[in-house]
């Protein structure tokens, strides 16, 4: 039987492209006996990579509607995307960790004011964001490109218990509707987060990797018509916006915890990074 999370994968276009764009490579190295072999092997900045790369694509580019077509009984479709969303379900490739990375000059903690953007958006206005750290001590925005360093040229490790936060992880389709019927903001027949009303509620919103891929308007529920060439209007329509534009694993503070703690980033050598 086919899991809740590889259905979900496969009925969304970020999913699907990530799906078709892996068969493809697995096909190139058969070195590997199955597709879950295969996608055991790949690391979790590549996996996040890749993640941000079709999100963009499905946002801003036309290459989304390569996979409107795509088989989702075939079998070898199938048995990836069991694998992927057996991969993304790994305590290995876990993205809400303590540290987490935050960009620019933080010289301390201060009572947030969360509003929501003029134009309704999966985004919140005045959270704190953090963005997964990985193994190789690099973090999400650095490694994908969503790092301006003109802009913030300092990063700083924040620490926390993520045990004594309460956090909304958004891993799937349903788990980010659930968050959004509970804080709903209505614009244009579609649901978008109320962001002073989640801030009630929770500490801070992670989205991971699957959620990444899977909260997003599903194609059973929002097919493509046609009218929109580059994916961005389908990602803000349907019953429910979708969370493309978090790009990367990262997380949105929507209030500081009295445990964190923050310091500067350090270099390879241990050295912390100048202020320059």
């Amino acid at each position: 039987m086919t899991s809740d999370l590889a259905v979900n994968l496969m009925d969304t276009f970020p999913g699907r492209m990530l799906i078709d764009w892996w068969g493809e490579w697995r096909a190139l190295h058969p070195e590997f006996s199955s597709a879950g072999q295969y996608a055991d092997s790949i690391d979790t900045e590549d996996y996040s990579g890749r993640v941000a790369m079709v999100l963009h694509m499905y946002l801003y580019g036309g290459d989304f509607k390569d996979v409107i077509d795509l088989d989702a009984s075939a079998p070898d479709i199938v048995e990836m995307s069991e694998a992927v969303a057996a991969a993304l379900c790994s305590p290995s490739r876990e993205t809400l960790l303590s540290p987490q990375s935050h960009h620019g000059n933080l010289t301390e903690f201060r009572a947030l004011s969360v509003a929501n953007r003029p134009r309704p958006s999966a985004l919140p206005d005045g959270a704190f964001w953090t963005a997964t750290k990985f193994a190789c001590g690099n973090d999400a925005w650095l490694l994908h490109g969503e790092h301006d360093a003109e802009r913030s040229p300092l990063r700083y490790d924040v620490h926390f218990d993520p045990a004594k936060a309460r956090i909304a992880r958004v891993d799937s389709a349903p788990t980010w509707e659930a968050l959004l019927k509970a804080h709903p903001r209505e614009h244009e027949g579609t649901v978008f987060p109320d962001w002073p009303s989640i801030a009630q509620e929770w500490d801070a919103v992670h989205v991971s990797l699957s959620g990444l891929l899977c909260a997003e308007p599903l194609i059973s529920q929002v097919p493509y018509t046609g009218e929109d060439p580059s994916g961005y209007t389908h990602c803000q329509s349907g019953p429910y916006a979708g969370v493309a534009e978090w790009a990367v694993p990262s997380t949105a503070w929507l209030r500081p915890l009295a445990h964190m703690r923050v310091e500067r980033t350090a270099l390879a050598g241990g050295q912390a990074i100048d202020d320059r």
